[in-house]
């Protein structure tokens, strides 16, 4: 009974084998291999050199009848020496050109852009001072507020930390600003500066 398992045992070993050996060779088929295409360039064909029967007969024939006009060329630029042939004038030989410049005057003062508003210096403002703690800030703006001043600061948006400058005004008579110094330093205890106001950059 063992050498009949025996030999079952080696006919499966044998068919698995054949199996796992010829089976994805059978399932895939025939393999295709690639390679790369070379082109082979080819070979510079050989130029005969053509030549025409009379060619050397016209070389010749060419060269003399160049010397011959170079000489004649010659003959005729000695000859043209002696013989000078005046060319006439223009009617009107004499011409005179004149120059006119232009005289271009500048102004003493810049001209200033078209598009460049001006305007003038007729308002002033009140600077109180320059702060970057926001919450003295406010507390300041306030302050002026509820005493009826007209406070504002640049930049608008007052932040934390940024240099923001505080303004009372503007107002178009200087004089009345300074009637107001006083009491703006009874109230803030701060030492104001007239300033002019520019709407455009304030």
């Amino acid at each position: 009974m063992a050498s009949q398992f025996k030999n079952r045992l080696v006919g499966v070993t044998i068919l698995v084998a054949s199996v796992v050996i010829f089976l994805p060779t059978i399932i895939d088929g025939e393999k295709t291999s690639y390679q790369d295409e070379f082109i082979a360039t080819p070979i510079q064909p050989e130029i005969k050199k053509h030549t025409l029967a009379g060619s050397d007969t016209l070389i010749v024939e060419t060269e003399s009848n160049l010397t011959s006009n170079r000489n004649q060329a010659a003959i005729d630029a000695i000859e043209g020496k002696d013989k000078k042939q005046e060319t006439p004038l223009a009617k009107n030989a004499d011409w005179e050109i004149e120059e006119v410049a232009k005289s271009v005057t500048l102004s003493d003062k810049p001209q200033k852009m078209a598009g460049e508003k001006q305007f003038p210096e007729s308002a002033w403002t009140i600077q109180l001072g320059a702060f970057e703690s926001a919450e003295n800030i406010n507390t300041l703006l306030k302050q002026l507020q509820l005493a009826g001043f007209q406070a504002h600061t640049v930049p608008r948006k007052v932040t934390d930390g940024v240099l923001t400058r505080v303004f009372v005004g503007p107002d178009v008579s200087e004089k009345r600003l300074k009637e107001q110094l006083p009491r703006l330093k009874k109230l803030t205890q701060l030492e104001g500066k007239i300033l002019p106001f520019k709407a455009t950059n304030p």
